[in-house]
């Protein structure tokens, strides 16, 4: 259990320091993503379907059309082996929901047009569902 609320705390800290990063400079440092890999790796024994299945949702579009950029897929990649597939789905479907709130409540504020041209920051979106996503998958019976 101390393992688990440890690498919780230090993956948390990580992703919330790649959503500040992410913010300030448009950009995840790689540094930061293995970081995250090493915490999988010590505290939930990594899952490397869970990481290749959280990124290729992210992987795919930034290869065909843009505007997702690598730090973001490589985040969902280290985040993926900490938190599993399933966990790596909640993420997703989590940190997307987020977005899409965001984003129409932007639309409403600056108008559609300017809402188009205006670029988001993904990797606040990703900690919030990250972080959510360890709670339930790794500590949901700690907490309930």
């Amino acid at each position: 259990m101390v393992t688990i609320i440890g690498a919780g705390l230090l993956f948390s800290a990580l992703l919330i320091y790649a959503a500040i990063t992410d913010i300030k400079r448009r950009e995840v440092d790689d540094w930061i993503c293995i970081l995250i890999i090493v915490v999988s790796l010590i505290g939930t024994g990594g899952s490397f379907g869970g990481a290749v299945i959280t990124a290729l949702p992210f992987f795919i579009p930034a290869l065909f059309k843009g505007g997702i950029g690598g730090g973001d897929v490589k985040l969902m990649f280290a985040c993926g082996a900490v938190l599993g597939v399933w966990g790596g789905v909640a993420q997703i479907i989590i940190s997307l929901s987020l977005v899409a709130v965001f984003s129409v409540f932007l639309c409403i504020k600056k108008g559609f047009t300017a809402c188009k041209k205006t670029a988001i920051p993904l990797a606040p979106f990703l900690c919030v569902g990250g972080i959510v996503s360890y709670i339930i998958t790794h500590m949901g019976g700690f907490i309930f």
